[in-house]
């Protein structure tokens, strides 16, 4: 920013203004891009300027952009100075620990509804959605949740990324709300799997009718598989196998959140949750059809829950269902570790 010969300018466009307090808690918080400092001369005229020549003074931050702010001055105020604002957005601290568990288990909802629903559709309506279309449904439906999400809880929205974050990352979540944030993004799942199941019921008696199947026999395991929980494909991988398979794919995801969300990198912050959900949806073609790449025991466990309270009992429990739990839980918190040894900052730089 070069401030020249400007006092038309500055009193011609009084109503161009922004909220210092917003813009510094980007430029000290996010700290995309510091404005760029004014010459001597140039901070000179400035103050000349807004002492006799206009009754606006100028005040720069920058967020990822340079930004401006024209505010009236009291008497003989600096052009440095500002007057106080009122907060305009709301931070994160501002939101009760209640309202937090109700972000992470409605945006836990949402992966569910929108992922799990559209495999239900592909299972039990015959729609030829494919794999591509249900990889791109869960990224999408994560995308839309970090959004939804991400500035009243962070957007966990996965008991393995909150697992991650507090070992990884201590200072994005206390260590008491840990266990809270878990057994809301539980309780999103589950919702949303009965949700989903009642959505269903008559179409899955229908198949289960026309195929001979009697629910809680081994058989009936197929029909929830994908929709519901998930089973590791017997004819690629076992359950050794399978379990390296959702650490492998969950380290990548952290990995991933890490790269993304690190406020010392130049990713843009509101593209961060698209680029999750492209990794997603990355993660999913490349996994899918050895284990149906879970990453998250919320997804799993929360509609195989449904499952087991519906008739399919013990059956619900099928080969390997444990590691849809622990395989994600071992992942991320891996993940996490891996991107802060190799290409995480400094901590010489960090602040």
């Amino acid at each position: 920013v070069e401030l020249t010969s400007s006092s038309h300018w500055i009193s011609k466009t009084p109503k161009m203004s922004i909220p210092i307090s917003r813009a510094l808690k980007h430029l000290t918080v996010r700290g995309r891009l510091a404005a760029r400092t004014m010459s001597t001369s140039a901070a000179r005229q400035a103050s000349s300027t807004a002492t006799h020549l206009a009754p606006w003074s100028l005040a720069i931050a920058g967020s990822g952009y340079v930004t401006y702010m024209l505010t009236r001055p009291v008497a003989n105020q600096s052009v440095t100075e500002a007057a106080p604002q009122e907060k305009s957005v709301a931070e994160a601290d501002d939101y009760s620990f209640a309202q937090k568990l109700v972000a992470e288990a409605v945006g836990t909802s949402i992966i569910v509804l929108g992922g799990c629903g559209t495999v239900a559709g592909l299972k039990y309506a015959g729609w030829q959605v494919g794999p591509i279309g249900i990889a791109t449904s869960f990224g999408l439906a994560v995308t839309l949740a970090v959004y939804v999400t991400r500035d009243i809880s962070g957007a966990h929205l996965n008991p393995a990324v909150t697992a991650c974050l507090a070992v990884n990352r201590p200072e994005a979540i206390p260590t008491d709300e840990v266990a809270g944030y878990m057994a809301a993004q539980m309780v999103g799942g589950t919702v949303a799997g009965a949700i989903n199941y009642t959505i269903w019921k008559a179409a899955i008696s229908a198949a289960e009718a026309a195929e001979g199947i009697v629910r809680g026999t081994p058989a009936s395991a197929a029909l929830f598989d994908g929709a519901f929980g998930m089973i590791p494909n017997a004819t690629v991988v076992k359950v050794p196998g399978a379990l390296l398979t959702e650490i492998g794919a969950t380290a990548a995801l952290a990995f991933g959140i890490f790269a993304l969300t690190d406020p010392n990198k130049t990713v843009p912050p509101d593209a961060a949750p698209v680029l999750i959900g492209g990794t997603v949806f990355t993660l999913i073609m490349a996994t899918a059809p050895v284990t149906g790449c879970g990453m998250n025991p919320a997804r799993d466990l929360g509609p195989r829950l449904i499952t087991l309270m519906t008739g399919w009992g013990k059956t619900a429990l099928s080969r390997g269902w444990w590691v849809y739990t622990v395989g994600p839980l071992l992942g991320a918190v891996a993940g996490g570790f891996a991107y802060n040894v190799s290409l995480g900052a400094p901590k010489s730089k960090k602040k």
